[in-house]
């Protein structure tokens, strides 16, 4: 009883914001044998003390004088705390007069600092023995189970399958299918006055186009992807061609048709076919010599590979690559006097061959109002190859107006007739300005 009661008496007599009788003065004038006698009256007098304080704090609601978390410390068995140490080492003024908690605090550190000098051999623990011997407190970390069903507690519940007459039941399917599409409607005009020493030739040209996509993916294993592809574009001829007023700058029918099986993630099996055509005769200039036609020639390739997909997790940049270690592939003309132009033999409307096939395709969108869409094909045998590359690069300036720069080189010896100054290696470039929409 007393290594507990006489620390606890220099404790509170530091406390010097409480309002009791001077208890160190009665402390020395009693001797040793009386001294527990006295601390224990004024134990009761501190106790008292607290009391009136709780009960003057819980009438007048004052924050002031409201029970303190800090003050534990006194009415639990000695023990060295570190923490009361530290704050007397310390060479900054800790203090918050401002503050009751803190004020508190600091008060009940320097009473335990004091008792530690005066009476050592009252103490019994220290902090860190403290905090080895655990808590009060036991958490359950186990998870807690039940077999009582929240059905089993239902009692007298009608579930009938009756409804009301007015209410209608509707089933829908879930739509596997995306429909997407753009279109665009450029124009350029070019003027050169009669001196222009450069030369050129006064045009106008317009340049339409359409994409139409109907895909489907039924978020499992099977996509079937559906591309629609029409571009057809006009330029007025001028002094160049007496015979016509326009030739056409673009003439593309293409059709290509993709349909894959998962095989990991996004790998697919796939079986793609290509089909693209003219859709205007194309003649030579101051003749009539036809060159193209509808249907003259027209190129088919199906074929059976790998179909890979990418994209980043912006979605920015996106696309596939499509590889294709067996295709046939197929050109066909409808009017056999232009069979000879496009490498047939002049007495047949088609010739057929296998080969390798490469298809790439990507989207960059490389700023806000910049992107690129580009597409790779790549098809070979052993008598001749054919490469194309084409490049759309869409500069925005709002939704509905925008100009577009397309480079498309292409090689291909197919045919004799397409040897030109640069041997085999086509090159077409336009660009222009004008309407787009998507949807």
């Amino acid at each position: 009883m007393k290594r507990y009661i006489l620390p606890l008496a220099f404790f509170i007599s530091s406390l010097t914001t409480l309002a009791v009788p001077d208890s160190t003065q009665l402390i020395k004038n009693v001797t040793w044998k009386n001294r527990i006698d006295s601390i224990a009256n004024i134990y009761q007098l501190k106790m008292q003390s607290i009391v009136e304080q709780r009960n003057e704090a819980l009438t007048k609601q004052s924050s002031w004088k409201q029970p303190n978390v800090y003050s534990l410390r006194m009415v639990l068995p000695p023990t060295f705390y570190s923490s009361a140490v530290l704050q007397q080492f310390s060479t900054e003024n800790n203090v918050q007069y401002n503050d009751t908690q803190l004020m508190c605090m600091w008060l009940v550190n320097k009473a335990l600092s004091k008792s530690y000098v005066n009476t050592p051999e009252a103490i019994t623990q220290t902090d860190d023995q403290v905090e080895a011997s655990g808590t009060i407190r036991t958490d359950v970390d186990a998870s807690l189970s039940t077999n009582t069903k929240l059905t089993d507690k239902v009692v007298n519940v009608d579930l009938g399958t009756e409804m009301d007459e007015h209410v209608q039941l509707i089933t829908r399917r879930p739509n596997f299918w995306k429909f997407s599409g753009s279109s665009s409607m450029q124009f350029t005009q070019s003027y050169f006055s009669e001196n222009w020493f450069q030369g050129g030739n006064n045009n106008y040209s317009i340049l339409g186009s359409l994409t139409l996509n109907a895909n489907y993916d039924n978020k499992n294993n099977i996509q079937w992807e559906n591309k629609l592809e029409v571009r057809l574009g006009f330029q007025t001829t001028g002094e160049t061609d007496k015979n016509r007023a326009m030739k056409p700058t673009d003439n593309l029918l293409r059709l290509t048709t993709k349909l894959g099986y998962k095989a990991y993630k996004t790998l697919y099996y796939s079986t793609q076919v290509q089909a693209n055509t003219q859709i205007v005769p194309v003649y030579d200039a101051n003749s009539d010599n036809m060159r193209t036609n509808f249907l003259s020639p027209l190129n088919l390739s199906v074929s059976v590979g790998l179909d890979y997909k990418f994209a980043t997790k912006n979605n920015k940049f996106r696309g596939n690559i499509y590889l294709a270690p067996v295709s046939y592939n197929m050109k066909y003309v409808h009017l056999i006097e232009l069979a000879s132009k496009h490498g047939i033999p002049s007495d047949q409307h088609a010739y057929h061959n296998f080969g390798p096939s490469i298809t790439a395709n990507a989207y960059w969108q490389i700023l806000q109002n910049l992107s690129w869409n580009s597409r790779i094909y790549w098809v070979s045998n052993l008598s001749y190859t054919n490469i194309e590359w084409e490049n759309t690069f869409s500069f925005t300036i709002n939704k509905y107006l925008n100009a577009k720069l397309f480079l498309y080189p292409k090689f291909d010896d197919s045919s004799k007739h397409y040897k030109g100054e640069h041997g085999y290696i086509m090159m077409k470039e336009w660009l222009s300005f004008g309407f787009n929409y998507s949807w």
